[in-house]
């Protein structure tokens, strides 16, 4: 049979357009590039999403801008590598006690100057609009990073979702009180990053005006000071906040009074001239150098946020941080934000256990003794508590109240306040408890994270969060669904808060949506506010 070239230059115009049209821009056929505003980034495409990592949103903050307020990223000409996670910013990885701790906190600290970056997942097919969700990690303001297993957005992407994660400066670098220098500049990290999500998004698929932010312990925090933050107006329609609040905030005189702490021990004067001679590596160092304990920070006006363990929060600054947030929610500052706000059961657990402390509360004596220290009436408080939970050990007690204290309570304040100004506002209570340490920690601070990105694998084992008997992959899937609903539409799937039944919805394999639950706990801190 004869050759017919016609017919196999035909065949080959069609296969080069078909590539062309399939994957535009990509080179090789796995990757993609898109063009953002400050030059082109190459992706890479999976079978049902494409996936961008280390994309800048501003300029490294180093040189002129160490310690300076976020700027835009140079313009480059050539096309940016986004296939492979970059640096992120300076921290310490915490010790490892009883659960591994990887997945959230990856290896540590991965050094370069360029890391206020962004990830993001995206639908593989080139639909426009697509609902965007952008997450804020946790980490005490002093630790943490997006660039680890645990928040790879994939799942999300499957489902439709554009989902971006975020780097931001921690610590000394991005909350310390210094003269001469912005305050709260992790926050102002943030607020950079969403204006590069509005203007660049769409190019993604996503859709600017249909932005939900979330973020669970510090992450939730920041997104409770956002909420409010009038530079942050106009950059989301949605929030989500897991296990956080929006109470813990310094006033100026607090912050002061930390910074000089720092000044003194490092005998400097508190001028940006004086912390610009500190690199990243000292300055991770003198963190150190100064305990919560040791400050007096209550004043006549503000309770201590810190509970005594963390020094680095959001400073209220008449600007970024306006007022006490849980203040500006009263006014009104968040009514046009949808929002879904959370805790878990057993919060206090993961701080309690591996300290020890819970252990050693076996006595009346002591358990007064420390829960004196966030309630003004302990033995009214532990008779109620002892009441709700008879099969409670002492030291599980502590931890009931301090989950209250810290977590639940906080939480409800927010969904009180919130009700009140916008009818879609929505509580959950996440129940399902780990079999790591035979079962001790119950539902604790963080154990939602893997739920909610899908990610149960890779925290199975004898010492993962879910612990050796793992998860249902169910609920998972369900979790991660009213979740992404709450993004598309304003509602998870269940009823709204409001401030007569409080409508809080329990999540464990069953799902039950409660009305006033913990009523009498909750009453008996009617005197903390």
């Amino acid at each position: 049979m004869p050759i017919n070239f016609k017919f196999i230059v035909f065949i080959v115009f069609l296969f080069i357009n078909y590539r062309v049209i399939a994957q535009p821009n990509a080179s090789p056929v796995n990757e993609i590039v898109i063009q953002t505003e400050s030059g082109k980034v190459r992706g890479r495409m999976e079978k049902k999403f494409v996936v961008f990592k280390n994309i800048p949103y501003a300029a490294p903050p180093a040189g002129d801008l160490y310690f300076a307020a976020p700027v835009k990223h140079r313009v480059w000409n050539e096309i940016r590598d986004a296939t492979k996670s970059g640096p992120t910013a300076p921290f310490i990885k915490p010790k490892e006690v009883d659960i591994d701790d990887k997945p959230i906190f990856g290896n540590g600290w991965i050094k370069g100057s360029d890391y206020l970056t962004v990830n993001i997942w995206a639908p593989r097919k080139s639909n426009r609009g697509a609902p965007v969700m952008v997450f804020i990690h946790g980490g005490a303001f002093v630790l943490g990073t997006a660039d680890v297993p645990m928040y790879d957005g994939a799942s999300f992407a499957k489902k439709g979702i554009v989902l971006v994660t975020l780097n931001y400066r921690l610590g000394i670098e991005g909350f310390l009180k210094i003269n001469g220098v912005p305050t709260n500049l992790g926050i102002r990290d943030q607020i950079a990053a969403l204006q590069w999500v509005k203007d660049n998004i769409a190019s993604f698929g996503g859709d600017p005006s249909n932005v939900t932010i979330f973020g669970e312990s510090a992450g939730a925090m920041a997104v409770g000071v956002l909420i409010v933050c009038p530079a942050a107006k106009g950059l989301f329609t949605r929030a989500i906040m897991l296990s956080g609040s929006a109470q813990s905030v310094l006033s100026s005189e607090q912050a002061d009074i930390i910074t000089g702490a720092y000044t003194k021990t490092l005998k400097i004067e508190n001028t940006r001239e004086a912390w610009l001679k500190f690199t990243p590596e000292q300055l991770l160092h003198a963190q150190g150098q100064v305990k919560s304990k040791s400050l007096k920070l209550k004043t006549k006006e503000y309770e201590d946020p810190t509970g005594g363990l963390v020094l680095f929060y959001p400073v209220i600054d008449g600007d970024i941080v306006p007022d006490i947030p849980l203040k500006e929610i009263e006014k009104g500052a968040a009514k046009t934000t949808d929002l879904l706000i959370g805790y878990n059961t057993d919060e206090m657990n993961y701080f309690l256990i591996p300290s020890g402390l819970q252990k050693k509360i076996k006595l009346n004596l002591i358990l007064n003794i420390a829960v004196k220290k966030v309630h003004p009436a302990p033995s009214a408080i532990i008779s109620v508590y002892k009441a709700q939970y008879p099969k409670k050990k002492l030291g599980e007690i502590f931890s009931a109240i301090t989950t209250a204290y810290q977590f639940q309570v906080p939480a409800i304040r927010i969904a009180e306040l919130q009700a009140k100004q916008n009818d879609r506002t929505y509580m959950y209570e996440f129940n399902w408890k780990s079999s790591v340490s035979n079962g001790t920690y119950g539902a604790y601070h963080g154990i939602g994270l893997p739920f909610l990105f899908n990610h149960l694998k890779i925290v199975t084992g004898v010492r993962g969060m879910l612990g050796p008997n793992g998860a249902s992959e169910q609920l998972a899937d369900k979790i991660q669904d009213a979740f992404i609903a709450f993004a598309k539409n304003g509602s998870p799937g269940w009823e709204t808060y409001n401030n007569t039944e409080h409508k809080t919805m329990l999540i464990n394999n069953t799902w039950i949506l409660q009305r006033n639950p913990h009523e009498k706990e909750i009453i008996s801190w009617d005197v903390v506010r």
